[in-house]
This record gives structure tokens, C-alpha cells and sequence, in this order.
């Protein structure tokens, strides 16, 4: 919703009389396609697990890994230089740091056991879970 449809929607709402009165049927939020950005943190995620695979499978060498890995870290920049438009890509950013995030803390663990972590990892993790479900 917009913040004129918010202003507006609120006026109506301040202006009705307390008991009583009619009711003003707020604007639904039309859902919206992702965005290119968003559907870009999106694929880089799908890419690490790809390369993960892919390079023991196929036995990649140390330069493919690092080119296939070249391309998820540049949607990692452009998460870091390009603000979110919207809660979408939000969601979708912090997807992408808790993916990257949990990779490098959690390395190697099938388990995902968190309880080795200080507290300063644990809360990043808690509150990119937090955003993520906040968003969707």
C-alpha cells in the first residue's frame, strides 16, 4: 500500500464517526511480480547449491569453482549496492545472506547445529529468519 492510499485510508478512517457510520473498504495490495533484483538473490542461492554439487560430481578444477562462484558473489554486491524497493526484495536479500551467512558459519555440517555459535552469530541468524518470515 502507499503511503498516499495509508494517508488517505487513515483520514477516512479519523473522520468516521465513532459508533456507527459507513465503512471504507481499504485498497487491497496488488500482488506484484518479483523484481529483477530479487529474482537475481533468488538465483544466486539455487547457483551456490548448483556449484556445491556440480563441482564434486564433475570434479570441477579451482577455476571453475571460483568463475561459477564469481557470478553468485557479483548478485552478493549488487544486494549490498542496490537498496530494497520493497518487501520482496527484502525477503529476498536476506534470504541470500542467511544462505551465504549459514555456508561460512556452519560449514560442512549436515546438522546445521547452531550451538557453537557465540551469540552475536546466533542473533544474525534469528533476526534474518525474522525479516524473512516478516516479509513474506
Amino acid at each position: 500500500m502507499k503511503a498516499s492510499t495509508r494517508r488517505s485510508a487513515l483520514g477516512a478512517i479519523l473522520a468516521a464517526p465513532l459508533t456507527g457510520g459507513a465503512v471504507m473498504a481499504l485498497p487491497s495490495v496488488a500482488a506484484t511480480a518479483r523484481s529483477d533484483l530479487a529474482e537475481a538473490c533468488l538465483w544466486a542461492m539455487r547457483h551456490v547449491d548448483y556449484i556445491n554439487t556440480a563441482a564434486i560430481a564433475e570434479h570441477w578444477d579451482d577455476d571453475r569453482v571460483s568463475d561459477e562462484g564469481d557470478l553468485s558473489d557479483a548478485v552478493i554486491d549488487r544486494a549490498i549496492a542496490e537498496p530494497s524497493r520493497s518487501l520482496s526484495d527484502l525477503q529476498a536479500k536476506a534470504q541470500l545472506c542467511l544462505k551465504d551467512f549459514e555456508d561460512h558459519a556452519l560449514p560442512f555440517r549436515t546438522d546445521r547445529d547452531e550451538s557453537n555459535l557465540d551469540a552475536g552469530q546466533r542473533l544474525v541468524l534469528a533476526v534474518l529468519r525474522e525479516v524473512i518470515k516478516l516479509c513474506a
